[in-house]
């Protein structure tokens, strides 16, 4: 879905005056998906005197694919003052269509690898921002998973192929199964379609437990997402937050809504002068563990106390 050419997030262009920022942001899901998301950043925006409607004007664009190139031509094309990149393809599409308005990143996987940026400490050009994935990261998924299921010894993966920052994960992902000793079994999923095709898979295999690997397909179908994976009792570890909020049964992983308030300092620093080039990218200092104690009965699954202690929120 592609929201209207002239669809603005926040305020009409016709503001825009002397002394006004425009922001163009980028993203691969719908405005009602991410609302709470995008409002984080709004909110943290005007904290730092940014303020709609009187010196500022934030404009949303949502890719129909990943490799659409148009909402990035768009944006520059308005001559926007910076442009935020939410998520690997928006980041990549943005950084093709401009080599001169400041871009900062955010929910991207390895910048780096990528090949975004040149490094995160420096990372060169009109780029920076805060990046979300690593390799400690799904070990540590993998292991809770294996705490919440004894004797656990296949996995699923659920991956939209199409984002090549997920075909990078995948192989992240599959190296930390070698390293536990899991074997495991991959399914592609993007759209609802594709996620009932990937669980009905995943049941027919006897497979129980599947980790998600990040992409805003997860973000945008999370309610039904949750739905088939219950339907299929299988055991879903997210990254984010809202899918465990929408009834996925576990997430672990940095909370998109404070990296947007990250973002919001990067741009404001941009603003005051600084270069993107100069900023380095932030990784995550804070991840959360969120369990639906909810879907964790429906599936048959007890959660253990270990998992409970450790978990910054439980969903009852």
């Amino acid at each position: 879905m592609v929201l209207a050419a002239s669809a603005l997030l926040l305020a009409p262009a016709a503001i825009a005056q002397s002394g006004v920022r425009r922001v163009g942001v980028l993203g691969m899901i719908s405005v009602s998906s991410g609302k709470e998301i995008l409002d984080a950043f709004r909110d943290a925006m005007r904290g730092l005197g940014h303020v709609e409607g009187k010196n500022l004007v934030i404009e949303y664009r949502q890719l129909a694919s990943e490799t659409d190139q148009r909402p990035a031509r768009e944006m520059v094309a308005r001559k926007v003052d910076l442009i935020v990149a939410w998520a690997t393809p928006p980041s990549m599409t943005a950084r093709d269509a401009t080599s001169t308005i400041p871009i900062v990143i955010v929910g991207v996987a390895d910048p780096v690898a990528t090949g975004l940026v040149k490094s995160l400490a420096r990372p060169g050009g009109n780029l920076t921002g805060v990046t979300n994935f690593s390799v400690e990261l799904v070990t540590k998924q993998l292991q809770i998973l294996q705490d919440l299921i004894p004797g656990l010894q296949r996995v699923g993966i659920v991956a939209n192929l199409g984002n090549p920052a997920v075909r990078l994960q995948l192989q992240q992902t599959e190296r930390s199964m070698r390293e536990l000793g899991l074997r495991w079994q991959v399914v592609e999923g993007r759209t609802p379609a594709e996620f009932d095709k990937a669980f009905e898979r995943l049941k027919a295999s006897s497979i129980g437990a599947a980790v998600m690997l990040p992409d805003p397909s997860l973000v945008e179908h999370r309610a039904m997402i949750a739905r088939a994976a219950i339907k299929a009792r299988v055991a879903t570890m997210f990254q984010r937050r809202e899918n465990a909020e929408a009834g996925g049964l576990i997430a672990y992983g940095p909370d998109i809504t404070d990296q947007f308030r990250q973002v919001a300092g990067y741009v404001d620093r941009i603003f005051q002068g600084a270069k993107p080039g100069d900023l380095p990218v932030q990784q995550p200092t804070k991840l959360s563990l969120v369990v639906d104690a909810r879907t964790a009965k429906a599936i048959g699954i007890t959660i253990p106390q270990s998992v409970l202690l450790r978990a910054d929120k439980v969903i009852e």
